[in-house]
């Protein structure tokens, strides 16, 4: 039941993620996948594509199935989120009155 700290050799139980008297980590605690933390990760992956793939992966990577399953929806909206963004740029780029086409047109129809 009871362990000691390998910092601080003090007693300890086996259940600790930081030791009580000196404070140091001893195991990795979980991560949490209360609400509040679940709407942060996806409005991250969302609008801040490439910042939320990180966060998603250690999610992926925990033992926990319901911390995989926000981690995957995670990286989902990574995705979902850059292709959108490609397909508005690659929209606007085609786009003539964007991209200068119009213009050039009108100078031509002047004489220029």
């Amino acid at each position: 039941m009871n362990d000691v700290c390998k910092y601080c050799g003090l007693p300890i139980s086996t259940n600790f993620y930081y030791c009580p008297t000196c404070g140091k980590k001893l195991i990795q605690p979980p991560l949490s996948t209360s609400l509040g933390k679940q709407i942060k990760l996806y409005a991250i992956s969302f609008f801040l594509p490439p910042f939320g793939l990180w966060p998603s992966i250690k999610y992926i990577l925990d033992n926990n199935e319901k911390a995989k399953i926000i981690g995957l929806v995670g990286v989902v909206l990574t995705i979902v989120s850059l292709a959108i963004t490609i397909s508005l740029v690659a929209s606007m780029l085609n786009n003539p009155l964007i991209s200068g086409g119009n213009q050039l047109q009108t100078l031509q129809d002047l004489g220029y």
